[in-house]
This record gives structure tokens, C-alpha cells and sequence, in this order.
């Protein structure tokens, strides 16, 4: 079985669910699963992880830059996606869809082999639906600079290392308090926060098939 076909199995059949969440949770943060219970009509969204296989078996990943907005998520980086809209056949098209408005990649483009567990955003009331989806080599990206400033394409072999957890002091609670909050370093730029669970849920993938 080649490492593609090892990874796309164990996508489909050993996803390691919150457990993977947890090692990017904020300090004193639960679980999505936990919180959402609290949530009151939750907005429903789906993000995509766009992914080649390389020859050397790692794995480029595209991340989007926010653009600045007044709003909780301004500047952040992420993955391609957003909000259900109605005309949305479902949320694997959703994702594809906002994938084609932010970064030009055509809703027919790749092949969708798995997704990962859903996480809840408190702050934003957003429950977040991840799609991975596997092309042979990136398309031309063109982002849609009102939501997209920048695009990166990262390694994720590179956010397997064991040390690439790092952690800041940022204010995330009520009242500015200040919490200690993990991430990684994507170049020069910081991931934390919701896509830094999803994406470490990858990594926990990654990791069972490259070891």
C-alpha cells in the first residue's frame, strides 16, 4: 500500500476525534463537543484543507490570510471556507464553494477523501466542518482580496515535528484577561485557535502513517 493509500485509510477509519484538539485548547478551554452543548443556534460552516502528497511523503497544505475586518476572526489565518448558504447542495460543497470565492479553486477541482471532527467557535458561535481534499498539484490561486489577504502553503510534516507547539500570552477571556494559548508558526505568521485544532488532527494522521 503506497502512503497516499495509507493516509486516506486511516483518514476514513482512525481519526483521532478531540483528543487531538486538545494539545491546541486554550488554558481552561473544553472541548467542542462540551461547549457546544451551551450553544444556542449555532451558524453552520465548512472549511476545506486543500492537500498534495508529495514524493517525499509530506503533505503541502494551503492556509489562507483574513483580510482586517471589524470582527472576531480579522487577520487570522485559516483554511477556505465559511457560512452555509442556501444554495448550497451541502456543507463538502459549501466548503468548495467558499474555496472558490477566497482562492480561485474551482468547485470541480481535487478529490474530497475524508473530513475531520467538527469544532465549535464560542466567541463566534460557528460550528466548523473540515473537508480534506487532494489534488495532484495546487491549481493557480488568485485570492479575493475583500476577505483574503494572503495565501501560504505550508508543510505539514513541519507542524509534526515535536517541538512545533508553541504558545503565547494572548487576551481570549472576559475582561482582556490574558490566557496561555498554543499554536504553531506557519513562516512568520501565527495559527492558533480553532484551525490549529483541526489542523492537529491531521497531524495526528500524518503522524500514524509516517511512523
Amino acid at each position: 500500500m503506497t502512503f497516499k493509500e495509507q493516509f486516506i485509510q486511516v483518514l476514513n477509519s482512525q481519526l483521532p476525534g478531540e483528543s487531538a484538539h486538545i494539545p491546541m485548547l486554550p488554558a481552561g478551554r473544553k472541548v467542542s463537543s462540551e461547549v457546544r452543548k451551551n450553544a444556542i443556534k449555532p451558524r453552520i460552516s465548512a472549511v476545506a484543507l486543500h492537500i498534495v502528497i508529495e514524493e517525499t511523503n509530506d503533505i503541502s497544505i494551503i492556509f489562507i490570510e483574513r483580510a482586517e475586518y471589524v470582527g472576531t476572526h480579522s487577520g487570522q489565518i485559516a483554511f477556505p471556507g465559511g457560512k452555509v448558504e442556501a444554495n448550497d447542495i451541502d456543507l463538502l460543497h459549501t466548503a468548495r464553494r467558499e474555496s472558490e470565492e477566497e482562492v480561485g479553486i474551482s468547485i470541480s477541482e481535487g478529490k474530497f477523501i475524508g473530513k475531520l471532527t467538527p469544532v465549535y467557535i464560542p466567541v463566534s458561535n460557528y460550528d466548523v466542518y473540515p473537508f480534506v481534499i487532494l489534488h495532484e498539484k495546487f491549481p493557480v490561486l488568485s485570492t479575493d482580496e475583500r476577505e483574503v489577504s494572503s495565501f501560504i502553503i505550508a508543510s505539514l510534516g513541519s507542524l509534526a515535528k515535536p517541538d512545533a507547539i508553541h504558545y503565547k500570552e494572548l487576551a481570549i477571556l472576559k475582561d482582556n484577561k490574558m490566557a496561555k494559548v498554543p499554536g504553531f508558526y506557519i513562516q512568520d505568521k501565527w495559527l492558533w485557535g480553532a484551525s490549529a485544532l483541526i489542523i492537529n488532527e491531521l497531524v495526528a494522521v500524518y503522524r500514524t502513517v509516517i511512523k
